[in-house]
C-alpha cells in the first residue's frame, strides 16, 4: 500500500461522508499530482466512491428528488461513458484542463460574475447536466456541477445529501462498467486496492457516528473552495 494514496482516500473520505462528493472530485487531483495517471486514479477511486455512497443512501432512497435524478441519467450519463471511452483509447495530459476548472468553481463565491454565470446555467438544466457528463467523462470532476445544481434546489440537508450520493453513485457505475468493456476491469480487483475501499468505508463509519450531524455546512463551503483553488492551481502549473 502506497502512503500517498492512503493519506488522499482517508481524507476524501472524510469529505465524501458528509457531503456525498469528495473521493473522485478531490481524489482525482491529488492523485494527479502524485504522478498518478488518469486511468490509474479511477482504478483506485471509483470503488471506494461507491461503497461510500452506498451506506449513504441505506434508508435514505425515499430522500431523493426522483424527478432530477431520471434527467440526470438521460442527459449525462450517455456523455459520460462516450467521454471516458474517448480518453480511454486517446490518453492525453488534462492536468492543465483540470486544474482550470477548479480554479473556476473554487473561485465562484468570490468573484460575483462567475457565481452569476453558474446560477444562470443551472436555469438551464438539461443543457447543464449534459455539460456535466462531458466534464465527468474527461475528468472525474463533475460533482462540482452536480454539487452546484443539487445545492441550487434548497432540499434538506438529507434530501441533498442522499440524491449526490445516488447520482454520483450512478456516475461511478457506468464509469467501471465502461473501462471494464474496454479491458481495464482486471485492474479493480486486486488486494491492495481493496485495503484502500475498505479504508475508506472505515472513514465513513466513524464520520457518520462522531462527526456528521456536528459540521457547519457554511464552514465546509468555504474550505472546500479553498482545497478546489489550491488543488487546481498546482495542477496547472505542473509540469
Amino acid at each position: 500500500m502506497n502512503i500517498d494514496i492512503i493519506i488522499i482516500i482517508f481524507f476524501t473520505s472524510i469529505i465524501q461522508s458528509i457531503f456525498g462528493t469528495g473521493v473522485l472530485l478531490l481524489g482525482t487531483p491529488l492523485l494527479l499530482l502524485n504522478d498518478y495517471s488518469f486511468q490509474s486514479s479511477l482504478v483506485i477511486l471509483l470503488p471506494t466512491s461507491i461503497l461510500i455512497n452506498l451506506f449513504q443512501l441505506k434508508n435514505k432512497l425515499k430522500k431523493v428528488e426522483l424527478f432530477f435524478y431520471k434527467k440526470l441519467l438521460i442527459y449525462t450519463i450517455p456523455l459520460i461513458i462516450i467521454f471516458l471511452y474517448l480518453i480511454s483509447i486517446n490518453p492525453v495530459n488534462i492536468n492543465q484542463v483540470i486544474g482550470a476548472f477548479l480554479l473556476i468553481i473554487g473561485l465562484k463565491d468570490v468573484i460575483p460574475i462567475i457565481n452569476k454565470s453558474l446560477n444562470i446555467a443551472i436555469k438551464y438544466e438539461s443543457i447543464y447536466l449534459l455539460f456535466t457528463g462531458i466534464v465527468h467523462g474527461i475528468s472525474n470532476l463533475g460533482g462540482a456541477l452536480l454539487s452546484a445544481i443539487v445545492f441550487s434546489k434548497n432540499l434538506s440537508k438529507e434530501q441533498t445529501r442522499a440524491t449526490i450520493a445516488l447520482s454520483y453513485l450512478t456516475f461511478a457505475l457506468f464509469q467501471i462498467i465502461t473501462l471494464t468493456a474496454f479491458g481495464e476491469g482486471s485492474h479493480f480487483f486486486n488486494l491492495t486496492n481493496s485495503l484502500y475501499w475498505f479504508l475508506g468505508l472505515a472513514v465513513f463509519f466513524t464520520i457518520e457516528k462522531f462527526l456528521y450531524f456536528k459540521i457547519n455546512e457554511n464552514t465546509y463551503t468555504n474550505i472546500f473552495a479553498f482545497f478546489l483553488f489550491f488543488i487546481g492551481f498546482f495542477l496547472i502549473i505542473k509540469k
